[in-house]
């Protein structure tokens, strides 16, 4: 029952870190797109007169600051479980990709 109640209260640190992360981060990005190009950045390619360069230059722009955000946001959450519990913080729900490694390495290992 402690697992859970660690885990959700990883959670909520989370989210009282990633929100004021997250803003920065975008304005961050604005600003960085702003400093390079001066005009308006293209929130949907859908739109007319959206070139692909444009396109895909702010696609990347934005996934480049959602890894940054996402990797503060979770460091900074686990900075201050240490802080407030003196307890390392639970580990983070593995990802598909991790999933998919872990099960690779069951079969290799098991054997035949």
């Amino acid at each position: 029952m402690a697992n859970v109640a660690g885990k959700i209260g990883m959670k909520i640190m989370t989210i009282v870190v990633g929100i004021p992360v997250g803003i920065v981060t975008k304005k961050i990005v604005e600003r960085v797109w702003a400093a390079g190009r001066p005009d308006r950045p293209p929130r949907k390619p859908s739109e007319p007169g959206v070139r692909w360069g444009d396109a895909l230059a702010w696609g990347a722009l934005s996934a480049a600051g959602v890894v940054a955000a996402d990797l503060v946001t979770r460091r900074g959450a686990e900075s201050v479980w240490r802080t407030l519990t003196g307890s390392e913080p639970p580990p983070p729900k593995p990802s598909k990709a991790q999933k998919k490694v872990e099960q690779a390495h069951d079969k290799v290992d098991s054997p035949a």
